[in-house]
């Protein structure tokens, strides 16, 4: 069984080495950041990644989310222990409490043994579900960054969001467009509302854009409205939304 270690942390990765080296696990990698661990589950492969989930900017939850087939297990760290009981048991998914013991970390080691010898398919983690597990991670509110995970080519980058004029669903993804392009993406819009707050507003159901690229906005006389942005693009704004959208725009 090969084992990546994530943690952003260089203190906890060399405990966690040193705790499967004694449990005579072979020890493939490690990351200190979301990216690092994208990059390196490409190369080197693992069976199992060993995940902190709190990490600054891309966290673990965003890294299960974006790994492509084939997929590694994925055994999280995290220090909330209730968060982590309702959420992980109830989808399948394994865990390790911080400080990891070496009795936990052998029994979620068996555990991802037990499946890679049936060859089971690792969970699937959403995007809906990683939205959940971050809210209730920070007490209902998730994490506000000045960054956004995008994926480029067959890899992953981050984009400023003050790069990015608006995100837009399209063909069941969600395309982060910039100046440079657009970029595809592994949220839905409504995990980006979660994410961004009011840094971003939800114009209609497919679209959502940066407050701080919004030039004007004109009534369309049936209660609707159209947003132009800082680059001449117009966006329509529903009649649902578009009362709240002038108080955003206002304040």
């Amino acid at each position: 069984m090969r084992i990546l270690i994530v943690d952003d942390e260089p203190q906890a990765r060399s405990r966690l080495a040193v705790m499967l080296e004694e449990l005579d696990v072979e020890v493939v990698g490690e990351a200190a950041n979301g990216l690092e661990a994208l990059e390196q589950v490409k190369a080197v492969r693992p069976d199992v990644i060993l995940l902190d989930i709190a990490m600054p900017e891309v966290d673990g939850l965003e890294v299960a989310m974006a790994l492509t087939d084939p997929k590694p297990f994925v055994i999280f760290q995290t220090a909330h222990d209730e968060y982590a009981l309702q959420a992980f048991d109830r989808e399948a998914l394994d865990y390790v409490l911080k400080p990891v013991t070496m009795e936990r970390l052998e029994q979620a080691l068996a555990r991802a043994r037990r499946r890679l010898d049936e060859r089971a398919v690792a969970p699937a983690i959403t995007p809906q579900l990683v939205t959940e597990l971050q809210s209730a991670l920070a007490g209902g509110v998730a994490p506000r960054r000045p960054r956004v995970l995008v994926r480029d080519g067959d890899g992953k980058m981050l984009v400023p969001l003050k790069d990015v004029v608006k995100f837009g669903a399209d063909g069941g993804g969600v395309l982060a467009h910039t100046r440079l392009g657009p970029y595809p993406t592994d949220y839905t819009l409504a995990d980006l509302e979660v994410r961004l707050g009011s840094s971003f507003l939800r114009v209609n159901r497919a679209e959502m854009v940066n407050a701080d690229h919004v030039g004007r906005i004109a009534s369309n006389g049936d209660g609707s409205a159209t947003i132009t942005l800082a680059d001449g693009a117009q966006v329509h704004v529903s009649r649902r939304r578009a009362a709240d959208i002038r108080k955003s725009l206002e304040g």
